[in-house]
């Protein structure tokens, strides 16, 4: 498949400055709040040509398997979103059509069921559900109860097309992979995704919503679309 390298991920392209403006924003945002852990996502959109699909198939089916192999995942999302080249073992290239990254929300109703995880108190829920879709949105907000416009919503363990919710150590990664077949969204593109805790969608409680600066362009048949999240819990 792909050379595996144990490392660190390097989040290319956003400086410590960056994160530190991130953080001072959320402190503003629960500046109320007695809690000191701070949750910060980064989210991944993109499309793969079909012939290239099938190795994405391949890896991320790996990964629900090997949660190890989810840091080596977010690696190589780093390299594509900076331009880089990924070659599989037989020299192959390995390039999304288009890719896209966005550090957003993880919004407060998540955030109430995983403070009941702490404390024991709630029903039992697990975010293995992603959804995509194409609305006209510049930003997502902690008051979010699903996405702009759902176009799609996939068990991200049971999909055919690959997929997991792991961590590695106290880093969360969510990875769907949608079918080809899905319609082409509105402007040919699509916007956000989010991490839920049912397929059904009238009754699918979110955990994160991302907005993208830079939509991902799909067509139904012609591309597969995808998309990942990655939740960092940070104390301060």
């Amino acid at each position: 498949m792909f050379n595996m390298y144990n490392q660190e991920v390097e989040l290319l392209g956003i400086t410590k400055t960056d994160i530190q403006e991130i953080f001072e924003q959320a402190l503003k945002d629960f500046k109320e709040a007695k809690t000191r852990i701070i949750y910060l996502d980064a989210s991944y959109l993109y499309t793969f040509h079909l012939d290239d699909f099938q190795y994405i198939k391949k890896l991320n089916l790996l990964v629900r398997r090997d949660p190890l192999l989810v840091r080596e995942w977010h690696k190589l999302l780093e390299r594509w979103y900076n331009d880089q080249t990924v070659r599989n073992d037989n020299g192959y290239i390995i390039k999304p059509i288009a890719i896209s990254r966005s550090f957003d929300r993880v919004v407060n109703e998540g955030l109430e069921m995983m403070a009941g995880f702490v404390t024991g108190s709630g029903s039992p829920s697990v975010f293995d559900c992603r959804g995509i879709g194409d609305a006209d949105i510049d930003e997502a907000s902690p008051a979010d109860l699903t996405l702009g416009n759902l176009v799609d919503m996939i068990n991200v363990n049971e999909t055919p097309n690959g997929g997991s919710l792991s961590r590695d150590g106290t880093t969360i990664y969510s990875i769907g992979n949608h079918d080809k077949a899905i319609a082409t969204p509105a402007n040919s593109v699509f916007t956000e995704c989010g991490m839920f805790d049912d397929i059904d969608e009238t009754i699918a409680r979110i955990l994160d919503h991302s907005a993208f600066e830079n939509p991902i362009p799909h067509t139904q048949n012609a591309d597969a679309p995808g998309s990942t999240t990655v939740i960092y819990m940070c104390s301060g």
